[in-house]
């Protein structure tokens, strides 16, 4: 069979056709079929393949085929080209030397049952989007005359596969950046010229407890409060006329944590491409330094503790001696004045002498406890025990308090990995401070049960007047105490909190059942 070439007017009627057609596709599949079907009406009779890839990536080439069956794996094989295709396609150097593409006297074809043919570089502006592909049937062949007249065609096709790239990175582009301002950890607010609101990232949205379409278009201006307004108009105006502002502090209200101090940065921006243009909007970026006054109390805390513990080392060591001393000193006198028959308020006297050192001895000690806590090894633990353990060695107070005690302790309760005398302790100070607080006809209960599969719950629940919202996180700080002078030293609760922490569990206080607060201790069973 011989091929007669195309004529100049069905080359012109065809690339008129091809040009109409592919400034109105906006998808590879669309285009490249437009441009099979002109191929094909202006070659009848040959096979004809276009294979688009993405050299940048390691997926296989999309294919698109008209005349002919594609050959299995020919997608995923190395594009071949002919030295004289590729120098007439004038790719970079790093596009030339991809692994992707090789340069071969032969071609390798994409078709079943087809051997003879020709490949065209699909390249524009340097890069290579694929190539095109023709080839015949045995005993055919019209490469003398296709493959110039095919040249033109294939670089009008290139050229539109760049154009519709070029539009999918720029999409892909502004998405990526949109999920950037977003997700971003700072507040970023947009207004155009009219102060309406265009743009509002999620930490914003979050903060001031909106929705999106409560806030966009909506006028900047509505949610300053009245004191704020004047002083942030003027720095946006100022925006607005091209001018810069750094460290803008506004106090901003919101829903939930009531008016927020947060600082900002205003930018203008200018018309795109035109240096010095006039202003279009202006962008702000904002921190909510609640967060840092938070992380700035931590770093007060962490450096009170470090002076505590070197504080608690010379207490210690100055008092631990005469203390003992006095002590020992008062209960010999004690004796020896009960043996002679002396006054008794003189031997109360000393009694509360005795009693007085005692309590400075457990005050230093509470303080290295506090200061440097134990680290000993954790060992399996019978919580049950350690419940009963800490009741008894509390017996005599709540004796004395008049309080009535329960034990509630669960039958199934696992073996929890931790140290039993740092647990005890836990619960020791728990059990005194709900005596405390329920002195005189109060209910006290202590319970212990599975609180889910990987952890147990240990609760001192009370009838007293509870815990104050206010005071639910004071109550962990050092020396902060709701007992009056002289019963407290505002260190039990935060020994508590270090020994639970180091067992990596948690403290946490509530409501109890009883009407009085209830202290839950969450351990975890490994």
């Amino acid at each position: 069979m011989t091929f007669e070439p195309p004529t100049p007017a069905a080359e012109l009627a065809a690339f008129r056709a091809l040009a109409a057609e592919l400034g109105t596709q906006t998808s590879e599949a669309g285009l490249v079929g437009h441009a099979l079907d002109i191929f094909g009406a202006l070659l009848p009779g040959r096979a004809l393949c276009v294979r688009v890839l993405d050299i940048r990536t390691s997926e296989p080439a999309h294919g698109y085929v008209r005349g002919a069956p594609m050959r299995q794996g020919a997608l995923a094989e190395i594009i071949t080209v002919t030295e004289a295709s590729l120098a007439h396609a004038r790719l970079k150097s790093a596009v030339a030397a991809s692994a992707r593409l090789a340069v071969r006297s032969r071609w390798d074809s994409p078709f079943t049952g087809i051997a003879t043919g020709f490949a065209i570089p699909l390249a524009a502006a340097g890069e290579l989007y694929g190539v095109l592909d023709v080839g015949y049937a045995p005993s055919e062949d019209a490469r003398a005359t296709d493959a110039p007249s095919m040249q033109a065609f294939a670089e009008q096709l290139a050229l539109a596969l760049r154009t519709l790239r070029l539009s999918d990175d720029a999409l892909g582009l502004r998405d990526y950046q949109a999920r950037l301002l977003e997700n971003a950890n700072a507040l970023i607010l947009g207004i155009d010229r009219g102060w309406r609101i265009t743009v509002c990232n999620r930490a914003m949205l979050e903060l001031v407890s909106n929705t999106r379409d409560g806030v966009l278009g909506r006028d900047v201006r509505d949610f300053i409060t009245a004191d704020q307004r004047q002083y942030l108009t003027g720095a946006f105006a100022a925006a607005l006329s091209g001018q810069h502002h750094t460290a803008v502090t506004v106090a901003l209200p919101t829903r939930k944590h009531g008016t927020v101090r947060t600082v900002w940065s205003i930018a203008p921006v200018g018309r795109a491409g035109a240096a010095g243009g006039p202003v279009e909007a202006v962008v702000a970026i904002g921190q909510d330094m609640s967060q840092i006054e938070a992380l700035q109390q931590q770093v007060v805390r962490a450096e009170r503790l470090a002076t505590l513990g070197e504080l608690a080392a010379g207490v210690v060591h100055e008092l631990n001696n005469p203390l003992t001393s006095i002590t020992v000193y008062a209960e010999y006198l004690v004796r020896k004045l009960e043996s002679q028959g002396a006054e008794p308020p003189d031997i109360e006297k000393l009694r509360r002498i005795g009693a007085s050192a005692q309590r400075i001895l457990r005050f230093s000690r509470d303080l290295v406890q506090y200061a440097r806590p134990s680290g000993r090894d954790l060992q399996a633990v019978d919580l049950a025990a350690v419940v009963r353990q800490s009741v008894s060695i509390c017996e005599h107070l709540i004796e004395r308090g008049g309080v009535t005690f329960s034990i509630e302790i669960d039958p199934e309760l696992p073996v929890v990995q931790a140290v039993g005398g740092q647990l005890e302790q836990v619960l020791i100070n728990l059990i005194t401070n709900a005596v405390h607080a329920v002195e005189n006809g109060g209910r006290v209960v202590v319970r212990a049960r599975v609180d889910s599969p990987s952890t147990v719950m240990l609760e001192v629940a009370d009838s007293g007047p509870g815990i104050a919202e206010a005071d639910r996180e004071k109550i962990f700080e050092p020396f902060y105490t709701t007992k009056s002078d002289g019963k407290g030293t505002g260190l039990g609760l935060p020994i508590v909190r270090n020994i639970v922490d180091q067992h990596r569990g948690e403290i946490r206080v509530h409501r109890s059942d009883l009407g009085g607060a209830a202290f839950r201790v969450i351990l975890p069973i490994s």
